[in-house]
């Protein structure tokens, strides 16, 4: 077993050669029972076969050969683990409280009832939706769909009137908790003796079928319906910058809570291939999934120890905008018509008018999937007269061109002007007649497969993914806008200020603030997440007045979208739209023809539909997926690329079983359902306070400890003088943040909510109380008046300076920096650069804070930023729009627009002036320091 662990450990990839000499190695330590090699794959393959998966093949329609890992056997594994079936949920909720899953948006109530999980269970009793049941109560219903309100299940249902002419249904809907249900639709069979008359069944002039036809699907098990987003993207399978492409694709379970779904434990390797497209291997997909609908996977649900079957279904396919529109069948943001989810954009003119301009400020006609695959059949009926001049043009008028169409276009083309010149005689139509015949006796896809799945529209169903169009997006078109601009000097002042950042609260990685300005221009997107939470504090002094109006509007804009709860949606939507209005009008201030560059600034308009329907953007965010493409790379470099789609989907299928096992999932070994013991599944449980280590533990008594001038009367049965007291390194804070001394924390007793600085942790000797003491901060009534920001003031002399709090009351960390504008800090402090863990004699140059009193609450800090919102007054945290009439705004910033382009075609003359100009009005900068 521990061979077959070190054999499959994601991040510790072993060669063949490697692991021989581990063999060679036990087997001269004398180590008993050590396999041969050849026997230790033979044992890895039937354990494979035990509780594994083995790759299925395919061939796709156009040609190509790959291999794909069952999504079906991946979901039967989610099942059958304990520690992942306790927490699959199966119904979209309704919540007053906040929002943070995407079944508690609006996208899984999109689905018909019956497309969803359409039964629930009490006892060994299955309830289906559109079928008589009976109350405790005796009454006699029919639920229409079963939804969660408030983390309780209820069904929707209309009331059930039993009469000797005929049995009739109300009309009016109403919902009850499913607890209430007594007996299903057999159950009131045999208790009347015969099938329902029904009189009146509202409009329709017949009732549902009953049973529901799903029931026979199941059996006698449960049925469910299990959510599975998928991703698709061209992954590099080298280490090296040698590109050596590969069409990757990866699945989630979305009936896992998404804070679950950010761990690479949960990212499922399905396929690959360096020559099948996507739209080939999601052919594939298709496949699998569609199969489910008539065939649903038999599970083993390891939370009700009950076998149970499941059916498949695609909300949505995150990925960067690139794989987006590809996957929405569209031309990808160079188009004219350039967003794949509305019909926004047109040529220079019309994007350059007033109107057009404006319009790219604003959410378009919506796409759908319908339109764009009538739109894709017309291509291919006019393939069908080898004529590619109109296709070329309805291509251009609509943005939609799709791979899988496209390829049967060129061979239309081709046979159409084949035909032509063989038998000149034939006219038009009758070559179209005979391509079309000839077209439909041809198997596979025609068009792109996704625009087929049920319940699935590629084109709305691409969220707006934030990695992609936020950080490597606006954020890095910001950074290049200012970096572009300085000089040596300012980028050198630049770095020592973002070295001097307080990271704490910030869960961001150590600042190497000189390697990204000598790197400036190929920054990745931990870099872009670090300058989006701190710049803003950072160049003034070194910004014109749009730039800096650029850098707030994105910085407060991201943190609000990294948030991972919505306490209100309706708010929350608002506040989106003023935000998102403030960061494209920001854009257009600074640089006019930016939105027509650059499709990322417009898709930001798609955010507030995408966040009503799918929840918080951090839940479809593809970091976790690119991370795990280091996974991939390290299984392709092993493989012998004589058949990398098997070898490496293989790799990936021998992970998932050993995953599986040791962390405790089932699997079928005759008739018995069983595990690995309770030694391989064991965990380990974290404390709340960290103490030093025995020999540097020293007990003082509370005369002697920071804290002893502060009153402790409001802590019960607390007398500290009857104590001895250590100091603590970290203390648990209610939101499992780590907090150290110097921590910026927010504390709350009753209704009071505090906010300061850890001075001290202390512990006593019996490890009774444990205690944080804060230097007090007060928060303004009003924001600062440059950065828009809250600010943390000392309080009055006549307020406590230190308070003292429980660990148990402290909140969350949060992010606070030095309102180092307003106290004129200079980069005359150092610190010594240590270089092989030694401290050398080079510095590197610091600022140094004129004081200690001053300091801004950080609202773009990502950590927490729920939390903080939360806690704070809503005065001081409602955006604030930077022009209150936009369409006239825009209009203007167009008119500017068109004479910048007029310019620019007069000559290069003109672009020197411009360059002057901006020149000046960068040295004519407010506020300098």
């Amino acid at each position: 077993m521990l061979l077959d662990i070190i054999d499959n450990l994601p991040r510790l990839r072993l060669s063949s050669s490697q692991l021989k000499i581990i063999l060679w190695l036990l087997k001269e330590c004398k180590v008993k029972g050590v396999p041969s090699y050849n026997s230790f794959r033979k044992l890895q393959e039937q354990l494979r076969q035990v509780c594994g998966s083995e790759p299925r093949p395919y061939v796709s329609s156009a040609g190509n050969r790959f291999f794909v890992n069952d999504v079906r056997e991946s979901v039967a594994r989610d099942f059958s683990n304990p520690e992942v079936a306790q927490h699959l949920n199966f119904y979209p909720e309704i919540t007053t409280g906040p929002v943070s899953e995407v079944w508690q948006a609006g996208r899984w109530r999109e689905f018909n009832a019956s497309e969803l999980t359409p039964m629930f269970t009490r006892g060994y009793r299955h309830f289906y939706i559109n079928e008589v049941a009976e109350l405790d109560t005796g009454t006699k219903v029919m639920p229409t769909s079963l939804i969660k309100r408030d983390g309780v299940l209820c069904a929707d249902y209309y009331e059930v009137f039993p009469n000797p002419n005929g049995w009739t249904l109300g009309t009016e809907t109403k919902h009850i908790a499913v607890s209430h249900f007594a007996y299903t639709y057999h159950d009131v069979i045999q208790r009347i003796g015969d099938n329902i008359k029904w009189s009146v069944y509202t409009d329709t002039a017949s009732p549902p079928p009953m049973p529901n036809p799903l029931r026979e699907l199941a059996g006698d098990d449960p049925l469910y319906v299990v959510m599975l987003p998928l991703w698709a993207d061209d992954v590099s399978g080298n280490k090296s910058k040698q590109y050596n492409k590969h069409l990757n694709m990866y699945m989630v379970n979305s009936n896992i809570p998404g804070q679950l779904l950010q761990q690479e434990y949960f990212v499922r390797f399905v396929s690959t291939s360096p020559t099948a497209s996507s739209p080939e291997q999601f052919s594939a997909i298709k496949e699998q999934i569609l199969e489910t609908h008539i065939n649903p996977i038999h599970c083993f649900d390891a939370a009700s120890q009950m076998p149970c079957r499941v059916i498949l279904r695609v909300p949505d396919l995150p990925a960067d905008n690139p794989q987006q529109s590809e996957e929405a069948s569209h031309m990808g943001g160079n188009a004219n018509m350039k967003c794949r989810q509305c019909m926004v954009g047109g040529n220079h003119e019309h994007v350059e008018s007033d109107e057009g301009y404006h319009a790219l400020h604003l959410v378009g006609i919506a796409r759908t999937a319908a339109e764009t695959k009538q739109t894709l059949l017309e291509q291919l009926d006019l393939a069908m007269y080898g004529v590619k001049a109109p296709i070329e043009r309805l291509q251009t008028a609509t943005g939609v061109k799709d791979k899988v169409a496209q390829y049967w276009i060129d061979i239309l083309l081709k046979r159409a002007n084949e035909m032509k010149s063989e038998q000149p005689g034939k006219s038009n139509e009758e070559v179209a007649d005979a391509m079309r015949a000839w077209f439909a006796e041809q198997p596979g896809d025609k068009v792109n497969p996704l625009l087929d799945i049920s319940g699935l529209d590629p084109n709305r169903d691409t969220p707006v993914e934030i990695l992609h169009t936020i950080l490597l997006g606006i954020v890095k078109y910001a950074w290049h806008a200012l970096h572009t601009s300085w000089s040596t000097k300012e980028q050198d002042l630049f770095a020592v200020r973002l070295q001097s950042t307080d990271l704490d609260g910030l869960t961001v990685p150590p600042i190497r603030a000189a390697y990204m300005i000598q790197y400036r221009n190929n920054l990745i997107g931990k870099h872009f997440k670090t300058l989006m939470q701190t710049m803003v504090f950072h160049v003034h002094g070194m910004t014109s007045p749009e730039e800096f109006s650029l850098v707030k509007a994105i910085s407060v804009f991201g943190a609000v979208l990294w948030g991972p709860e919505i306490d209100e949606m309706e708010q929350h939507k608002d506040d989106l739209k003023i935000l998102i209005a403030n960061v494209l009008d920001a854009f257009g201030d600074h640089d006019p023809a930016r939105i027509l560059q650059k499709i990322k600034i417009h898709l930001l308009t798609h955010l507030v539909d995408d966040v009503a329907r799918f929840g918080p953007p951090i839940r479809n965010s593809t970091e976790v997926f690119e991370g795990f493409n280091a996974v991939f790379r390290l299984c392709s470099v092993l493989s012998n690329h004589q058949a990398p789609s098997r070898d490496i989907a293989l790799k990936f299928a021998s992970m998932d079983r050993v995953k599986h096992v040791i962390s405790g999932g089932y699997w079928k070994q005759g008739n018995e359902w069983i595990r690995a013991g309770d030694k391989v599944t064991e965990k380990n449980q974290k404390g709340t306070t960290r103490l030093p280590a025995k020999d540097k533990i020293l007990y003082v008594p509370w005369a002697e400890t920071r804290a002893a001038s502060t009153a402790v009367s409001h802590i019960a049965d607390l007398d500290p003088s009857t104590h001895k007291w250590c100091r603590a390194i970290s203390v648990i804070a209610q939101s499992e943040d780590t907090c150290k001394q110097g921590s910026w924390v927010s504390a709350r007793n009753s209704n009071d909510v505090c906010y300061g600085r850890i001075l001290e942790l202390l512990s006593c000797e019996n490890g009774k109380f444990q205690l944080v003491v804060l230097e007090h901060f007060t928060v303004s009534e009003r924001l600062h008046s440059d950065f828009g920001m809250p600010v943390l003031s000392r309080p009055a002399a006549a307020d406590p300076r230190l308070l003292i709090f429980l660990v148990s009351d402290i909140w969350f960390r949060f992010s606070a920096q030095h309102d180092c504008r307003l106290a004129n800090c200079q980069p005359t402090g150092s610190k010594a650069v240590i270089q092989e863990r030694e401290i050398t004699s080079q510095t590197i140059s610091l600022l140094a804070h004129a004081d200690d009193d001053h300091f801004i609450v950080n609202m773009a800090a990502l950590h927490n930023s729920t939390l903080l919102r939360r806690a704070l007054p809503r005065a001081l945290t409602v955006p604030r729009p930077l022009y209150t009439d936009r369409k006239a705004h825009h209009f203007e910033v167009a008119a500017r627009l068109r004479m910048s382009q007029a310019e620019k075609q007069q000559g290069p003359g003109n672009n020197l002036a411009q360059a002057g100009e901006r020149s000046s009005r960068k040295r004519k900068r407010p506020n300098e320091s």
